[in-house]
């Protein structure tokens, strides 16, 4: 007698309904933050290289893109084209997840299904700096110091 298990997948897939959320995507001003000696404009190679560490790739990705798009105003996109835009295939957990992310980190900001996304970043954080890779720590003071 033979029998098979049914094979579950614990990662939800984007489905007809959830390819079509859409989100709007659009500048968050904080001119507070701006002013702010050590920011950087969240749609720079800077930004990639100090807070990747932190933030996490896909997440620092999507924000330097969603900046880069919302300096020209609010854009739409749906889940799907985020997910295959950021090379995470048909996972809609996996967006919500890096968003959720980014909103931990205050990158972002949501309400319904707007996206404001800052358009420069807070100084990193002494711990922020205290956890990068030994060269990059060293760079970032050497940054700081020709600015």
């Amino acid at each position: 007698m033979s029998t098979t298990a049914s094979t579950i997948d614990p990662t939800p897939t984007i489905t007809n309904i959830a390819e079509h959320v859409t989100v709007t995507i659009e500048a968050w001003h904080d001119p507070i933050v701006e002013a702010a000696p050590g920011a950087v404009r969240t749609d720079t190679d800077d930004a990639l290289v100090w807070y990747t560490p932190a933030i996490g790739t896909i997440g620092m990705v999507m924000a330097h893109r969603f900046a880069r798009h919302a300096t020209d105003g609010p854009s739409l996109w749906t889940i799907e084209d985020i997910a295959l835009t950021f090379g995470i295939g048909n996972s809609a957990a996996r967006v919500w997840r890096s968003l959720d992310r980014l909103e931990r980190f205050g990158i972002i900001r949501r309400t319904g299904d707007r996206i404001a996304v800052r358009l420069w970043l807070a100084p990193l954080t002494q711990r922020q700096i205290a956890q990068l890779p030994t060269y990059l720590a060293a760079a970032h003071s050497d940054h700081l110091a020709q600015r």
